[in-house]
């Protein structure tokens, strides 16, 4: 440890000069009370304000997107997850039947029971 701590002092290039002068030590701590007493400029305060309103506006967006992705249109029938059969009456249901089936892992199966198929 003493030699990482020997390195360090043999490198410092500040260590042989002399410290500052009164003045100077008094000039530089007036630079930086008056950098710390400053305003920040209308630009920092607008710009920092559009970003916000920017930010709102794409979360908004994208919340909207996703609730109109993720709700069911009116023809679409939720299926229960679970590998259970959802059957969705179509409107003339005497020539034709569809049923779905979903399961956990992602796999969807749609019949369509034509009565008038002939292969």
């Amino acid at each position: 440890m003493s030699a990482v701590r020997d390195w360090l002092r043999s490198a410092d290039p500040v260590v042989d000069e002399p410290p500052l002068s009164e003045t100077d030590a008094q000039r530089l701590r007036r630079l930086v009370i008056a950098a710390g007493d400053e305003r920040p400029t209308s630009f920092a305060v607008w710009s920092r304000t559009s970003v916000a309103a920017v930010t709102l506006v794409v979360v908004l967006t994208v919340a909207v997107g996703v609730s109109r992705w993720w709700s069911p249109t009116d023809d679409a029938r939720a299926v229960p997850s679970g590998g259970t059969a959802v059957t969705a009456p179509s409107s003339d249901a005497s020539t034709r039947r569809q049923l779905q089936f979903s399961t956990p892992g992602g796999t969807r199966v749609i019949w369509i029971f034509n009565a008038d198929f002939k292969p």
